[in-house]
């Protein structure tokens, strides 16, 4: 009975501790969780200023020899130059990069093709095959080397049914990534660019589609080989040695140092067409022709076309430190205009393009950076209010980019503003909520040795009064 009483008093002690520790250590915890979680705002990119071309009427451009054509810098995604390039043409053989496309982000290289004859069987027979043949097994390596650098239709559609398990099922996955990529004119009918009424795309489609492809190294290193080399296979005892096609590559005459992948189609309702990126002085370039005259042709007038825009344009990367001295002018004038009012600037943010192209010429006269301020109107009367004023980059020329946004929070002095040193004050909290939990611990640790102090002391009391109920007998 009196181990049971010791026990329960033991048992008691323990629990006040818990009770006393959750008390006081939860809700500070709770406390820095709700801190930890709150939103700081950061720098936003703004998309490329200019809408349509930069230059729709550029002076010397070299004649293209096609019916649309357009050079697209990636960096900046601004349209430079072009004809008609929203005009809606058959592409041919230049749609097998979005096969190609869709077949890197959903196959691996080493994956394993078992040919059926619903993958050559519907080609018509004027078009490029590798010769394939059913339950040839290949992989897909070889499949995108045959596309790239032959055209192969065969190829090209063993990778669409080895995806989607049919051609209908592949297209419908086709146009779906176009339009995730922002293509809006786009509709395939087919994997490899088989000549169709309703098989069309535009030069501004093309171009995402090939910067969404030159962002994988596998499509680069392929595109731009030499040649390549298929093994015997299974159904196959020879080697097929695939020459890449694409004179940019393959032919000293026509090519160019700068190419880092692409590709060329036809057919005859279709014409020539021609796509490539070229990357130089840490710039890249696409340019793209459809409904071109001349085979030959158009590979000098697509490097005489991307040349022109390496040299007559120049893309600038937008440092955020550039627009203080904007910025801050912007501020004292708002707060010199509130000077006489509650109000004041109590919150800025910048949101800013990351790069922006102009005209080269343009670019080394210099520039300066300006808020705009016209639009900004205040209400003296409300307590809160926010503006997004817009940021220049003004030429010598008077010629002005967008290329940011300066948000600013407009507040009474009574109204508490959202706190611009967030980091600040979490620190204070911080250290506030380690100063009472290190307290607790103290206090908890203190009361702990007290409890187990006084357990020794019943349990020499209670072995005390045992031996001298029931003493020994000898």
């Amino acid at each position: 009975m009196v181990r049971s009483d010791h026990t329960k008093r033991v048992i008691s002690v323990l629990a006040v501790i818990v009770l006393v520790f959750s008390m006081f250590s939860f809700p500070a915890l709770a406390e820095e969780s709700s801190e930890s979680d709150s939103a700081t705002e950061t720098i936003e990119d703004l998309g490329n200023p200019v809408v349509g071309l930069l230059d729709p009427d550029p002076y010397g451009v070299p004649v293209s020899g096609a019916h649309s054509y357009l050079i697209y810098d990636t960096l900046s995604d601004t349209m430079l130059i072009g004809k008609d390039y929203d005009a809606r043409r058959e592409p041919a053989a230049i749609t097998q990069i979005m096969t190609v496309l869709i077949a890197l982000e959903e196959l691996e290289l080493s994956d394993k093709i078992t040919i059926t004859k619903d993958m050559y069987e519907s080609i018509p027979k004027e078009y490029v095959r590798i010769g394939f043949t059913e339950g040839e097994i290949i992989t897909v390596e070889q499949c995108i080397y045959a596309c790239l650098l032959k055209s192969a239709n065969d190829a090209c559609m063993a990778l669409a049914i080895q995806i989607s398990g049919s051609e209908s099922a592949f297209v419908k996955e086709m146009n779906s990534r176009a339009e995730e990529l922002g293509c809006t004119s786009t509709h395939f009918t087919n994997p490899y660019g088989r000549s169709d009424d309703e098989h069309k795309t535009t030069c501004r489609d093309m171009a995402l589609i090939l910067k969404e492809s030159l962002r994988h190294p596998d499509f680069r290193a392929i595109s731009t080989s030499a040649s390549f080399t298929i093994e015997p296979t299974n159904k196959f005892n020879d080697k097929r040695v695939l020459n890449n096609a694409n004179r940019f590559v393959s032919t000293p005459s026509t090519a160019y140092e700068y190419y880092i992948g692409g590709k060329t189609g036809y057919t005859e309702n279709a014409g020539y067409t021609i796509i490539a990126g070229a990357e130089k002085d840490g710039r890249c370039l696409i340019g793209i022709m459809l409904g071109a005259e001349d085979a030959e042709r158009r590979y000098e007038a697509l490097v005489d076309l991307l040349e022109y825009c390496f040299n007559s344009y120049t893309t600038t990367m937008v440092e955020e430190n550039e627009m203080e001295g904007a910025v801050n002018t912007a501020v004292a004038q708002i707060g010199a205009a509130l000077s006489e009012t509650n109000l004041s600037v109590s919150e800025t943010s910048l949101s800013i393009c990351k790069y922006y192209s102009v005209k080269s010429d343009l670019a080394n006269d210099g520039y300066s950076n300006e808020v705009d301020l016209s639009e900004l109107v205040i209400d003296p009367k409300k307590d809160v209010q926010e503006f997004v004023l817009p940021i220049y980059r003004r030429f010598s020329n008077s010629e002005a980019y967008r290329i940011g946004d300066l948000k600013i929070v407009i507040s009474n002095g009574t109204v508490v503003p959202v706190p611009t040193e967030k980091a600040e004050d979490a620190s204070e909290i911080d250290i506030g909520s380690i100063l009472l939990i290190v307290s607790i611990v103290l206090v908890l640790t203190f009361i702990l040795i007290l409890a187990v102090i006084l357990l020794v002391k019943m349990m020499k009391k209670r072995k005390f009064n045992k031996h001298h109920r029931n003493p020994t007998i000898l």
